[in-house]
């Protein structure tokens, strides 16, 4: 018998749709399944009560308000707020699976020096042998929480230097340091996007995972999505089409590389035109410099800057660190006013940036709040705290630090927020092994100083003293009608949010004495890559890596 080629295709196709229909391979599949759901090391919650816990989310700046179940003390699941009015019950895909990174494989479980298994005493000894030796450098991730309080008073006190590492939301206000009198750091400064009707971002993925989860998707939502006049515009100006782009009032493709000659061009166009009262230096380039730079007409940018102006109040939004942008925002008037950007707290110290050169230090200790990506431009012995082992970082000693909800913290003002805010997160888990934050690790070294714990118990009662600003908890109430402050900070540590009184934009005072140099900084091309945590847990991976959830702009089709 001769078998073709065809007789081989013939019976290939039956035996494919044999095994279709056939119950074994799925029983297979199935007993796969159930196998490796019960393998030894996936960790198993205990069995007890079933009970919901509110906390709040700490692996990012933001600090997102989540409700927590817990099956037997352990965390089991994760959802948002609604009641919270900053991120009304939102979350970021990282944020609904962080419950599993406690049990995380690349979790640190223990001291490591140079890669090899150590200990906290010998880690403790060998950086007060630092402190003795030479000047140090303590880097931190959430300027103004009490834990930031004991390392950069730690750092004063061995006369070496204390130094944050801003988020990339924090770092576009920067260039507004310079322009307001008395200087106020870009971490008291805000966005004020609720009472904004044109909103004008220069790429900026304002609806891609950009400031607190929730915030401005929910506005666009309400006051823009699928509206032919919305009260909410929109402008997305970028070199490409992104998600932000395709979802805005209007898109401005421009050429990469000419969002500093655009705001240069649109500045002079609000000036010459008169459409704006503000009056303030311009720079050199032309109307006619611009439209050759950007690729657009000079009419269309005229057009847009008379657009921008038409609906009141104007915002212009950089995507990094861009002084052209603030420069725009101040020739609209959008500087200390309604709808742009505000002081939301009181001026606090002007801290020095992690990025900056870092000569002739002894050590550098880096606080489990900084990205891990973060690499200190030193060659001197780095001691760095982390929950996890995010791999290919240079640092001589890993030291385990708290994970999700394994230890008793404070959340401030979230980055970009245009009210003050304060909450307590609550240690609702034990952990599992020896772990300790960089602030405790400092007070052990040397006990004089005041521990995180009683900094934050401080803190409520300075808010509770003030008898301003508003509670949300359970209920909704005025810090006023409290009864003492026992009582105001037992409702935080039950999770509940202190939101302060609506600031008074207009005391912020605005001078713009030259149009900024053009800066050659550009956005990040992966902007998932610069809050991107160390490691992901299981349900976010899929989301993050697999769906492209944040979009790269190397991947975008216009």
């Amino acid at each position: 018998m001769k078998v073709t080629r065809r007789d081989l295709f013939v019976w290939g196709a039956g035996a494919a749709a044999g095994m279709v229909f056939s119950p074994v391979p799925w029983k297979l599949l199935d007993d796969v399944s159930i196998w490796t759901q019960n393998w030894p090391w996936i960790p198993q919650p205990p069995h007890g009560p079933i009970e919901v816990k509110q906390s709040f989310c700490t692996l990012c700046p933001q600090g997102c308000a989540m409700k927590v179940k817990m099956a037997g003390g352990c965390p089991v699941g994760v959802a948002g707020v609604s009641g919270n009015p900053v991120t009304r019950g939102a979350l970021c895909p990282l944020a609904f699976g962080v419950h599993q990174l406690n049990w995380h494989p690349q979790r640190l479980r223990a001291v490591r020096h140079k890669r090899v298994s150590s200990s906290w005493s010998e880690a403790r000894a060998a950086f007060a042998k630092a402190c003795g030796e030479g000047p140090i450098v303590i880097v931190d991730g959430r300027p103004g929480s009490a834990a930031s309080s004991v390392l950069a008073s730690f750092a004063e006190e061995q006369k070496g230097s204390y130094r944050v590492a801003l988020s990339l939301e924090t770092r576009a206000l920067l260039p507004y340091e310079a322009m307001v009198s008395p200087v106020i750091p870009a971490s008291a400064l805000g966005y004020d996007l609720e009472r904004a009707q044109t909103i004008v971002s220069f790429g900026a993925p304002l609806l891609d995972g950009w400031g607190i989860p929730g915030r401005f998707t929910r506005l666009w939502s309400e006051r823009a999505a699928g509206m032919s006049e919305p009260q909410l515009r929109l402008i997305q100006i970028e070199d490409s089409l992104s998600r932000t782009a395709t979802r805005a009032w209007r898109w401005v493709a421009i050429r990469p590389g000419s969002k500093n000659a655009l705001a240069a061009g649109l500045a002079r166009v609000l000036v010459e035109e008169h459409l704006v009262s503000a009056r303030g230096p311009l720079s050199a380039l032309t109307v006619s410099d611009a439209a050759l730079q950007t690729n657009l007409s000079e009419s269309a940018i005229r057009d847009l800057a008379r657009t921008m102006v038409a609906k009141p109040p104007v915002l212009a939004i950089a995507g990094d660190e861009r002084p052209e942008i603030a420069a725009l925002n101040f020739i609209l008037g959008s500087v200390g006013s309604p709808g742009g950007i505000v002081r939301r707290s009181k001026p606090t110290e002007k801290y020095e940036l992690a990025n900056a050169a870092i000569p002739n230090a002894r050590a550098v200790l880096i606080d489990a709040s900084v990205p891990w990506d973060y690499a200190p431009p030193t060659d001197a012995e780095i001691f760095r705290f982390a929950a996890w082992d995010g791999g290919s970082n240079r640092a001589d000693w890993l030291l385990p630090a708290p994970g999700f909800l394994e230890e008793f913290t404070d959340v401030n003002s979230a980055p970009t927020s245009a009210v003050e805010t304060y909450g307590v997160a609550p240690q609702l888990t034990k952990p599992m092994f020896e772990i300790h934050s960089a602030a405790q690790f400092l007070s052990a070294i040397d006990s004089s100083f005041t521990n995180p714990e009683t900094i934050i118990h401080q803190r409520c009662a300075d808010l509770f003293r003030e008898r301003a600003g508003t509670v949300y908890g359970q209920e909704i109430m005025p810090v006023a009608e409290l009864d003492s402050a026992q009582k105001f900070e037992a409702e935080l540590s039950k999770a509940a949010l202190w939101v302060a009184d609506a600031p008074k934009s207009a005391s912020l005072l605005c001078e713009l004495k030259e149009w900024p140099s053009t800066s050659p900084a550009e956005s990040p091309r992966n902007w998932s890559a610069a809050w991107a945590a160390a490691v992901l847990p299981p349900l976010a991976t899929k989301l993050y890596r697999e769906s492209s959830l944040r979009e790269a702009p190397d991947r975008r089709t216009a």
